[in-house]
């Protein structure tokens, strides 16, 4: 199955699987990528595996309409779209429940979205 997202507003690009791109810059793979999470607003900040990060233009609901569901990414709470790939465990503590990333970060998951993360993770 081959995954296409259109990234830029002005032409309409495929995207091969796997890849994604901002604005005709750096393509990324999506395996390398943690997590993206709203910033400032109208930009993404878009956390990579060595550590880096990439500011992008684009909203979080732009990544998570194209992401979610199709490329093992998930929405955990407002703000927050997970790469499953990276999720470790999920634990809960005076019934709030957290996310820990394989690579030790941990975030706080909302009541709803960290119910449906967590049904999801159980299905698969």
């Amino acid at each position: 199955m081959k995954t296409i997202i259109e990234m830029n507003t002005f032409t309409n690009t495929l995207v091969p699987e796997k890849l994604i791109y901002n604005y005709g810059k750096k393509a990324v793979e999506f395996n390398t990528i943690k997590y993206i999470e709203s910033f400032a607003g109208n930009y993404s900040m878009i956390r990579l595996n060595n550590k880096g990060y990439i500011c992008s233009s684009f909203t979080l609901k732009h990544y998570t309409t194209k992401l979610e569901g199709k490329c093992n990414f998930f929405l955990a709470r407002k703000g927050l779209l997970l790469n499953l790939e990276f999720v470790d465990e999920i634990m809960e503590e005076k019934g709030v429940k957290s996310v820990k990333l394989s690579t030790g970060e941990v975030f706080k998951l909302s009541r709803r979205l960290g119910s449906r993360l967590i049904e999801y993770l159980n299905e698969g």
